[in-house]
């Protein structure tokens, strides 16, 4: 679109705010047509409900992120039916359900949800971002990779972005010292402490694939600092997945503390179950 003449770049934002939040063409056309006719009430009445239906649908839009950070998918997936029925194209709706099914294991409806979302939003680089990690689950590396350089093409310091690329180069085959590149520059960009635990716990597995033991678990020690200040949902998924590399250095007992965690704080997602399994068996 960078190439495209600026009336017609001017056209698709315009298209895209327009599917963001349709409610507020409708209200400027009401307006109008209240001063250009004499149904000033039925033109009134009409744009009151387009106001309580944007109020409800925005509501339950940030209803649902609350309610999936804290993992309560079932309460989530109902807000945001009631989002998405108000307003099918809504991007970040859709967005929102990727990430939904990427939490429950679904990633088939993750990367159906999330093409959709970038679509509609071609230039979000959180979509195109959360995009690579539901291809990455599919087993898709190649795809997963071009989505992710597509995010980092419009937001250099996306560090979701950053771990996708590392993750789909490190099945692509890349050279370790690429994907250590491609992950450290994640960790300098990393803002929340959900997203630099997991660019710690993908440093860590890298540098026990290479033997550097002692600097794996440096960064593994560095995930565990922040996960009091992860939400829920990623703190179980966090926890899962410091267990793995925990019980693959053999600190057995060590791992099952997470494994507990992860499958108490998290007993609907798509690593509960493992988690128990491997609790019970560490």
């Amino acid at each position: 679109m960078t190439n495209a003449p600026p009336c017609r770049i001017a056209l698709a934002r315009a298209r895209a705010y327009l599917l963001l939040a349709p409610e507020g063409g409708l209200l400027s056309a009401l307006f109008l047509a209240s001063f250009v006719s004499s149904a000033q009430t039925i033109a009134g009445l009409l744009a009151a409900i387009v106001i309580v239906t944007f109020a409800v649908r925005t509501l339950a839009l940030y209803l649902a992120r609350l309610a999936l950070e804290q993992a309560r998918y079932w309460e989530a997936d109902a807000l945001l039916r009631v989002s998405l029925a108000l307003w099918p194209w809504s991007a970040d709706g859709l967005a929102l359900r990727g990430v939904l099914a990427v939490a429950l294991g679904a990633p088939d409806k993750a990367v159906a949800a999330l093409r959709r979302a970038a679509a509609l939003l071609p230039w979000q680089a959180s979509f195109h971002a959360a995009l690579a990690g539901a291809l990455l689950a599919q087993g898709h590396g190649e795809e997963a990779a071009a989505a992710a350089r597509r995010a980092l093409a419009l937001d250099p310091t996306n560090a979701t972005a950053h771990l996708s690329l590392a993750e789909a180069e490190m099945v692509l085959g890349a050279a370790p010292h690429a994907v250590e590149d491609r992950l450290r520059a994640g960790l300098r960009a990393a803002r929340a402490p959900e997203m630099a635990a997991a660019l710690q716990c993908a440093l860590a597995a890298h540098l026990f694939e290479e033997s550097r033991l002692a600097e794996g678990a440096l960064a593994l020690r560095a995930a565990e600092a922040l996960l009091g200040r992860c939400a829920p949902a990623r703190q179980a998924e966090l926890r899962f997945r410091i267990g793995e590399l925990l019980a693959a250095a053999g600190q057995t007992e060590h791992a099952r503390e997470h494994f507990l965690g992860a499958a108490a704080l998290d007993p609907e997602g798509r690593h509960a179950a493992a988690a128990w399994h491997a609790a019970r068996t560490s």
